[in-house]
């Protein structure tokens, strides 16, 4: 334990004294080129113009009188000001089967709405206002039939008013459950970059950590450290953990400097932002582990700047892939080393939502303990000797 804290004072310590250029690297120079790449591709991700009306597509699996007069709603005077059916809406209407049939039985309805793409939270609103009033007049007059209905014959007339009065203060749910599936909100060119340049800094990280680690080396500070009676999966761990903080601070920094900004990140929660900068801290502290475990110091250089060359190429920061048609290309970039990441970032940027992230944080781990694993087995057979 004392060695864990001596190795974290002396991290943080050595971060501080090189505050100017961790500043340089990793805010003021993605900050620079994030301007540059965003300015220059703002045309690709600019969010389409929306219609004076509301494009929807209805798909009626119910064809009852019912649904007909679900799909007549939009045809009213006053509503069809609002929306334009087509065959390709933006929002597409689903009336599920059993719609009349349930109506009838007063029992509870999901119309589905599925929208294509982020479009405009205000045809949201409007969308879900429609279809709320909807379902509020379609039960109050059900239930005013339904009561008329059982009264004789001689009173109906007379009570009709009392109870359409009665009856307003009572339906005030819907018998018509409208459900949003959320479209992909569409990222600005800066958002894309916040998310692309991360993976272009990850490889700056893993090569700043194993630079680090060679330096020490080469200053006789790891014989000193070996000569010590401590086995070297501990002193294993150790380099780990320096990693893991470096990398750390280094992420927070990038992602402090999109946010304070405005460019990236600013609408995110705090704690799905942080749940990836801690996994991705994890995933590339045991990539610099592995490759100071197996490879030397000219191999590794090598071996980080092909790979990093491939992510600048493939990753989408610098070719925007909305722009690419190329198969081969496209299924190249499937692969590019960062992608976990860099989809991570756009992914909580899109829905903010911890779900929506959870698969990568989990690929994430998985990966850094199968790298971890195969690592220390290599540390305790054979390494450094």
């Amino acid at each position: 334990m004392m060695r864990v804290k001596a190795t974290i004072v002396v991290t943080i310590k050595g971060l501080i004294s090189q505050w100017k250029q961790l500043i340089v690297v990793y805010a003021i120079f993605p900050l620079l080129l994030s301007l540059f790449m965003g300015y220059t591709q703002r045309d690709v991700f600019k969010p389409e113009v929306n219609m004076d009306k509301i494009n929807i597509t209805i798909i009626d699996e119910d064809s009852s009188n019912f649904s007909k007069g679900f799909k007549d709603l939009f045809l009213s005077e006053g509503i069809k000001e609002l929306f334009n059916i087509t065959d390709k809406g933006d929002y597409i209407f689903t009336i599920p089967k059993g719609y009349e049939e349930n109506i009838l039985s007063s029992n509870d309805i999901t119309i589905n709405i599925d929208e294509k793409e982020r479009v405009s939270r205000s045809n949201e609103t409007i969308i879900k206002t429609v279809i709320e009033e909807y379902g509020k007049q379609l039960t109050e007059t059900m239930m005013i039939q339904n009561k008329i209905g059982e009264l004789p014959k001689n009173y109906k007339e007379s009570s009709l008013e009392e109870i359409s009065s009665k009856l307003k203060e009572v339906s005030k749910g819907n018998s018509i459950k409208n459900n949003m599936v959320k479209g992909e909100k569409s990222l600005s060119s800066f958002e894309n970059q916040g998310a692309s340049l991360m993976t272009f800094m990850v490889f700056s990280m893993i090569m700043g950590s194993v630079a680090g680690y060679h330096l020490d080396k080469e200053n006789g500070s790891f014989k000193r450290l070996m000569a010590t009676p401590i086995t070297k999966a501990t002193f294993f761990n150790l380099d780990l953990l320096i990693f893991f903080i470096y990398n750390l601070i280094c992420g927070s920094m990038y992602i402090l400097t999109f946010r304070i900004t405005g460019l990236a990140f600013k609408d995110v929660s705090l704690i799905n932002i942080l749940a990836i900068l801690f996994f991705q801290s994890i995933l590339i502290a045991s990539i610099a582990g592995i490759i100071i475990a197996f490879i030397n110091k000219k191999m590794s250089n090598i071996l980080i700047i092909i790979f990093m060359y491939f992510e600048i190429i493939f990753g989408g920061g610098f070719i925007p892939l909305k722009e690419v048609t190329n198969k081969i290309f496209l299924v190249l970039s499937d692969f590019s080393p960062g992608k976990v990441i860099s989809e991570a970032y756009r992914s909580v940027m899109v829905f903010n939502s911890f779900e929506r992230i959870e698969k990568y944080l989990i690929i994430m781990i998985i990966t850094s303990m199968v790298i971890y694993v195969i690592s220390l087995i290599k540390v305790k057979l054979r390494w450094e000797e």
